[in-house]
């Protein structure tokens, strides 16, 4: 069943990210079940095998990872005066934007994206604009298309930054132009709230060889990249596949 049908939200990921472990289980499972005369023990054994973690990639996605559901305020810390304008950085179909206003319901957000992620069906202002209104949150949401290495604001424009899952995606001088952007649009003092993939036990079972965010497990790395952008780490933690940073702007 269509997540929309489920959550009243579609963050327009595509069936490989949500359902594509389901279909490798299934496949798997069918060809050994299939083919158990004719194959050997030990290439039936590989076909269940397959096919068993296929079925537990699955269920992390859709329990655990929840893309197409709206993600949990990480730092409770983070906005939590509750009040003030907010710019999602590489806002996508709006998850981390529908995070904000449920979370926050006194705040103003600015979405920013150049919309081009292909893993993303449908990816746009009017997606993320639905899911803004599935939220409630329509009327505090404004959307620009831009390159989140030049962001078309003023310093000092905003009170806070969020970015979840975007900024890793970039080369290492990408991230050192978005990050100092992050800093040149925040306020003295503003918070920046960073969320970036990890490699663990969650994420190696789900994508296995497939992963590509090596840099993503290094503490030092980010810790590095914020510091030289004037964003000063005040809380870290992780989460299933991830990790976040709580900074203050210097």
């Amino acid at each position: 069943m269509p997540a929309v049908l489920l959550t009243g939200y579609d963050f327009g990921y595509t069936w490989p990210w949500t359902h594509g472990h389901l279909v490798v289980a299934i496949a798997c499972g069918a060809l050994a079940w299939l083919l158990r005369k004719r194959l050997r023990r030990a290439v039936s054994a590989v076909l269940v095998l397959c096919s068993i973690w296929a079925l537990a990639g699955f269920v992390i996605v859709q329990f655990v990872f929840g893309y197409n559901r709206p993600m949990a305020l990480p730092a409770e810390r983070f906005m939590a005066q509750g009040r003030g304008k907010v710019l999602d950085v590489g806002c996508g179909g709006g998850r981390t934007t529908v995070m904000m206003g449920l979370a926050r319901p006194g705040v103003r957000i600015t979405a920013l994206d150049n919309f081009s992620a292909d893993y993303i069906k449908n990816n746009g202002p009017e997606l993320l604009m639905s899911n803004a209104k599935a939220a409630g949150a329509e009327s505090r949401v404004e959307v620009v298309s831009a390159d989140m290495r030049r962001m078309p604001f003023e310093a000092g424009e905003f009170d806070g930054v969020v970015s979840t899952y975007a900024i890793d995606h970039l080369n290492r001088q990408g991230i050192v132009e978005a990050l100092g952007e992050v800093s040149r649009v925040l306020k003295p003092g503003g918070e920046f709230l960073l969320v970036v993939f990890r490699k663990d036990a969650w994420l190696t079972v789900v994508y296995g060889p497939m992963l590509m965010h090596q840099r993503s497990v290094s503490d030092s790395f980010w810790g590095d990249m914020l510091s030289k952008a004037a964003l000063a780490v005040t809380e870290q933690g992780t989460l299933p596949g991830s990790v976040y940073y709580l900074c203050k702007r210097q």
